[in-house]
């Protein structure tokens, strides 16, 4: 029995696929994926064909949706040892053979049964799955957030000013973030590994939900579910071990996990839940723990929370979304500590706090950003201010 969770998963899932597919911009790789995801399972069908019954695009005078529902014709199927008898007859019966007497059971459809229309599906998309495809980049500009669902069932969640370039192929998936920040939630498929490619470093999953934040120094992965792998570009190009490991429970207790197997060359640094690691130019930081993990993903909230954070990194990250701009010209201020929550969409609450720290001067430029100065006081005065804007759990 599928639950209501997945039920709208797949609809949106099959909605996605029709509107890209009946769109102009449809790659062969994009066809591809979408023949895999309607062959996984006959609930995708389902989900596929009200899509097409929803928008008319099955209008043949010959074809007659059935009386039955699909999701009666499904069930019964599964609940049958031997195939579906169709009979493409516009009022004969259909005969399920292996009801719980033994008997046959007869439900009454017109044309048009769940496995006809996937084949007719197949052949419609079959003529067209050699035209050119390739990389498929999606952007965002400052400010705006888009979440996309790949073709594999994956999603890609984009900050604000952030591009990603994406390639499916039929044994590897590779992303690569080329600016920003996103969240990646991967649909599990240990046959096909998803490649991560940021700031010189590769972040590998099966099956998991990672946070990847390029800033100008380093690329921050932090890990929310499951486990990936993370390496430079030139272990990824290594042979694969396929090391074991016991993923973590699914919430009910297990006594023997059963292992997997995770596709990581030798060297490759794997990473837990609530771990983070940052990629720099001379290599890769010891893991580290996240204390809150709804830090890492408060910018799909709306929010910027920084924890010790150097004032600089905390006013770039607001310039990135694209809101007032705030130059910070004292290299002390700069690296000055603060901790706090700061709503993306109302960032003048940060000029507020700075107006309140002693010897701070803020003035406005022919250009209208904010000039964000220290000015000379004594050091005792300074040291005693300790600058703290909401806290974090307001």
């Amino acid at each position: 029995m599928r639950s209501t969770h997945d039920s709208r998963r797949w609809s949106e899932e099959a909605a996605h696929w029709w509107v890209l597919l009946h769109g102009e911009g449809a790659t062969s790789a994009q066809r591809r994926e979408f023949l895999a995801w309607v062959a996984r399972s006959p609930e995708r069908i389902e989900a596929y064909l009200e899509v097409e019954r929803l928008v008319g695009t099955l209008r043949a005078g010959t074809v007659h949706w059935p009386d039955t529902p699909v999701e009666s014709l499904i069930e019964a199927a599964r609940a049958s040892s031997h195939p579906v008898a169709l009979t493409p007859t516009a009022a004969s019966p259909v005969q399920i053979r292996g009801g719980a007497d033994g008997a046959p059971r007869r439900i009454r459809v017109r044309w048009v049964a769940v496995a006809t229309a996937a084949a007719a599906l197949a052949a419609a998309l079959g003529a067209w799955l050699w035209m050119p495809g390739g990389a498929q980049i999606y952007r965002t500009r400052a400010g705006e957030q888009r979440s996309v669902l790949l073709a594999d069932g994956s999603r890609v969640t984009l900050n604000s000013a952030s591009i990603v370039e994406v390639e499916l192929h039929r044994h590897r998936r590779v992303l690569h973030l080329l600016r920003g920040e996103a969240l990646f939630q991967v649909s599990h498929d240990p046959a096909r590994p998803f490649d991560v490619h940021a700031d010189g470093g590769v972040v590998r999953a099966i099956g998991t939900e990672f946070n990847v934040d390029l800033r100008p120094h380093y690329a921050a992965v932090t890990v929310l579910q499951g486990r990936v792998a993370v390496m430079s570009d030139q272990q990824a190009r290594l042979p694969v071990l396929s090391a074991p490991f016991a993923p973590p429970p699914d919430g009910a207790a297990r006594v023997r996990p059963q292992l997997e197997r995770f596709p990581a060359p030798a060297g490759a640094l794997i990473l837990g839940v609530a771990q983070q690691v940052l990629i720099t130019p001379h290599g890769m930081s010891a893991p580290r723990p996240v204390s809150d993990l709804t830090a890492t993903t408060a910018w799909t909230r709306r929010q910027l929370v920084f924890e010790h954070r150097p004032l600089g990194e905390v006013v770039d990250e607001l310039d990135r979304n694209g809101r007032q701009h705030i130059v910070i010209a004292s290299a002390r201020l700069r690296a000055r500590q603060v901790t706090g929550v700061i709503q993306l969409d109302d960032p003048g609450s940060l000029l507020e706090f700075l107006s309140d720290v002693p010897g701070v001067q803020i003035r406005r430029s022919s250009d209208g950003a904010r000039i964000v100065t220290l000015r000379r006081i004594r050091a005792s005065h300074v040291s005693n201010a300790h600058p703290h804007v909401n806290s974090p759990r307001d």
